[in-house]
């Protein structure tokens, strides 16, 4: 069924173009992993091809690999652990996770807290899903060196529960795991607990 909306036509253009261009990001994807290594060639290919094509920065997962790729990138140096942090992004993309982590991108914001900035010292955090920062135990480190504590579960001696930007598997079909199903029935039950995504914590490691 077509449209006469211009609009509505460069919206579905729009969309058929991200959707191409994340087909073709995880052909790329499975080629890099090949060979179960990734060369810093390979890295900066990555990286000229994900801006060569900006429309798929727009949205998930482009717009993750992308930010991924220019954090290895940015001092001009690739560290063993950069490089195997990004090998483990790819191959969640790679792993099936690509139809699941799109779901958890339309789910998530439905319990997310609209905050810019978060406090860390002081405050206790809990951490679901997988995060772009790095593995849990570099964000729990980055919480712990500014004065915060992690809390393995949630109840409302936390004050945080931090989103991670790589979604989850148990997100998809609208399930949103354990540990944020707790923290929205403790908010309803009055409980002043926030749901923030990465992005929001990221921003406040000053």
């Amino acid at each position: 069924m077509t449209t006469s909306n211009p609009f509505q036509r460069r919206a579905v253009a729009f969309h058929n173009e991200q959707m191409s261009a994340a087909a073709t990001l995880l052909g790329i994807a499975q080629g890099l992993l090949a060979d179960n290594q990734l060369h810093d060639s390979e890295i900066h290919f990555l990286n000229d091809w994900l801006c060569a094509n900006e429309t798929l920065s727009f949205g998930w997962p482009g717009n993750v690999i992308l930010a991924k790729v220019r954090e290895v990138l940015g001092d001009g140096i690739i560290t063993d652990t950069e490089r195997a942090h990004l090998v483990q992004v790819l191959e969640q993309l790679i792993g099936g996770a690509l139809d699941d982590v799109a779901d958890a991108s339309r789910v998530t914001p439905m319990a997310l807290d609209q905050v810019e900035m978060i406090d860390i010292a002081g405050r206790s955090f809990c951490l679901t899903g997988e995060f772009v920062f790095g593995p849990k135990q570099a964000c729990e480190d980055a919480i712990e060196r500014r004065g915060g504590t992690i809390a393995s579960g949630v109840s409302k001696k936390v004050h945080y529960v931090v989103v991670g930007g790589l979604g989850s598997k148990e997100w998809k079909h609208g399930n949103f795991g354990t540990k944020i199903e707790r923290a929205m029935q403790l908010k309803q039950d009055g409980a002043g607990l926030l749901v923030v995504h990465e992005d929001v914590w990221a921003a406040s490691l000053v």
